[in-house]
């Protein structure tokens, strides 16, 4: 690629914005929720709610990833094609990690804040089956998206 325009380069700085907020948040929140099914119900409930806060604003970060990349490879000048096989597998993985986020970690992280919010606060979480149920599908979701983007940073840096 010869010297990106300002544009390019903006766009560029956007997508990478975007994935730091949003990927960052993601695998911040693992942490978060880990620390909450070792507590108590009334903290983990807080806890679980300020999780589900972050995860949101990742997300919407993550959608705007998609929209960055898809405006930077129109801004390429050609030089970036829709229809090179790393583009293809950066969007598969993309909508893949979506998936995995909607699919396994949203719901887990609603079934332990509501069994959070349902137990005496000074029950412990770890001791109730649904919310064991609930963490092992959010652990579960959490390695899925990990390793997804592990996956996109990969193609992404070495593009194939």
């Amino acid at each position: 690629m010869e010297d990106p325009s300002a544009i390019y380069r903006i766009l560029l700085l956007l997508h990478i914005a975007a994935s730091i907020v949003g990927f960052g948040g993601v695998i911040a929140h693992g942490a978060y929720n880990a620390r909450a099914f070792r507590a108590k119900a009334g903290e983990a409930a807080v806890l679980l709610r300020t999780t589900a806060t972050v995860t949101n604003i990742a997300h919407y970060s993550i959608y705007a990833v998609l929209v960055f990349g898809i405006l930077l490879i129109s801004a390429s000048s050609g030089d970036v094609s829709f229809s090179e096989p790393w583009i293809s597998a950066g969007f598969l993985l993309w909508f893949l990690l979506v998936g995995a986020a909607h699919g396994l970690v949203r719901p887990a992280v609603r079934g332990l804040t509501e069994r959070a919010e349902a137990l005496p606060a000074d029950a412990l979480l770890s001791d109730d089956a649904a919310a064991t149920a609930a963490a092992k599908k959010l652990a579960l979701g959490g390695a899925a998206t990990q390793l997804l983007l592990a996956a996109a940073l990969v193609v992404m840096i070495w593009r194939f």
